[in-house]
């Protein structure tokens, strides 16, 4: 056998010999292009597409992009025509990596993502796209479900218009056959903003493994972030709901309905959110084993949190502050609920309690910290670990 020393250097001595059947390669003349769809060309292309490919890497038939990185600049087009074809253009169906430059495009319908695709700005503070129609931002398309879709460092601008939401990505749900209703899976949207939508900031139907991180929720009609089951239109008992979804570090700032609202959602973490200002910063309806980490409320109209008709979902180091009728509100069937380290400051002057449970729910309560001005009142069945409920 001899020696391993012995092995690694034929082993290194076959690799170094030389290979005598390569042929030699004609360098092609180089010619300069224009790409009709706006392809950013000469040295900022290098650039960009330098900086696409370390940011997105090569992408895998499996669940990634699978084509290079195509780089677009505005065009200047304020109708919406011309950016919204160069973007969607690009995003050809199979696979696609975008990179958008700093800058203000223009969109008068929605952009439609397929699966295995990348939508990248160059930083929500630089590349901004203003939809001047009444559609959404960015949606998902009609056939079929989405799955391996990347949206990362843009501002999303809406026109207000009712119904329209800055990303609004669902399944298909009235699909060629029954057995082709599927949820939506491993969406990752992350460093973008959403404001002045009609409905909601970011709008989900039926997502599974995805994540939502340092997303901002600016201004809109409806809920900063909503995610919510999907139906099948020729069978609405048949039901796909959200599960194993993450947000991380994400903002809602003066939305009118809800910062964060989660119906039939399961098996998913919130961990250091924000809302300031809407009506609830957080509102969980049919959900399970769901946990809210270090995430605060403040100045809310109704509730800090509402968990209604919930199943063991957790809340550690709520914070509420100011608002109005109760910081946290455990309402309906809701059981199995555990409230630890949560905290109350200046309560406004409509906020009748701070920990509200209704009768048949039922809770465990540790470690929490109220304004002496405002009661508990716990109707529900509550286990007071320490006292402090």
């Amino acid at each position: 056998m001899g020696d391993g020393v012995g092995q690694t250097a034929a082993f290194l001595y076959l690799r170094r010999r030389p290979q005598t059947n390569r042929r030699p390669v004609t360098p092609k003349k180089e010619t300069s292009s224009y790409s009709r769809r706006g392809m950013i060309t000469g040295p900022i292309a290098g650039v960009g597409m330098a900086a696409g490919v370390s940011i997105l890497g090569l992408g895998t038939p499996a669940h990634a992009a699978v084509a290079g990185p195509v780089a677009l600049a505005p065009s200047g087009d304020t109708s919406g025509e011309s950016d919204h074809r160069a973007i969607q253009d690009a995003l050809t169906p199979g696979g696609a990596q975008v990179i958008l430059a700093p800058g203000d495009f223009h969109i008068n319908a929605p952009i439609a993502m397929y699966s295995n695709q990348k939508l990248v700005g160059s930083g929500a503070g630089a590349t901004k796209i203003y939809q001047v129609g009444t559609s959404h931002g960015i949606s998902s398309t009609s056939a079929g479900s989405v799955n391996y879709v990347v949206i990362a460092g843009i501002t999303l601008i809406g026109a207000r218009a009712a119904g329209s939401s800055g990303i609004h990505l669902t399944p298909d749900t009235n699909p060629s056959t029954a057995a082709a209703f599927a949820n939506i899976t491993n969406i990752t949207i992350e460093d973008c903003v959403l404001t002045n939508w009609g409905d909601c900031g970011v709008y989900l139907g039926a997502p599974i493994a995805s994540r939502i991180t340092r997303v901002q929720c600016v201004n809109n009609g409806g809920d900063g972030f909503y995610v919510t089951k999907a139906h099948l239109d020729s069978d609405p008992a048949v039901v796909k709901a959200a599960t194993s979804l993450a947000f991380d570090a994400c903002y809602a700032l003066g939305n009118a309905k809800n910062g964060y609202e989660l119906d039939t959602v399961s098996y998913s973490s919130l961990t250091g959110c924000a809302c300031d200002g809407g009506r609830r910063g957080y509102a969980l309806f049919g959900c399970k084993a769901v946990t809210l980490t270090s995430c605060g409320a403040e100045v809310f109209t109704t509730e800090g949190f509402l968990m209604k008709n919930c199943t063991s979902c957790s809340l550690f180091g709520a914070y509420a502050y100011g608002g109005s009728t109760a910081g946290i509100h455990i309402a309906g069937t809701t059981t199995h609920q555990t409230i630890g380290g949560a905290v109350q400051s200046q309560p406004g002057s409509l906020t009748e309690h701070f920990i509200w449970t209704e009768t048949g729910t039922s809770s465990v309560v540790w470690g929490v910290s109220r304004a002496d001005a405002t009661a508990n009142t716990l109707n529900g069945h509550v286990v007071n670990l320490d006292g402090t409920a």
